[in-house]
């Protein structure tokens, strides 16, 4: 089941993308942008890029690594 869509909270730092999905890495909660694949942590104020390796729980890491190794 796809997680929250998250509209106008935050913008993603890549693209300007304003439509993230609520995503698990099994641990935290991070903001996946689906146009371009980048995720995101946002904690105490602060956003900060994740690396899709870090996420052993997340249902999107092999989609993630796979885009990000295309971009490289």
């Amino acid at each position: 089941m796809p997680g929250a869509m998250a509209k106008g909270i935050l913008r993603c730092r890549t693209c300007g993308s304003e439509v993230l999905e609520a995503v698990s890495d099994g641990e935290e909660t991070n903001f996946l942008c689906r146009e371009c694949w980048s995720c995101w942590h946002l904690e105490l104020g602060w956003v900060h890029r994740v690396d899709p390796g870090t996420c052993p729980g997340c249902q999107h890491r092999e989609e993630c690594l796979a885009r990000q190794a295309i971009r490289v």
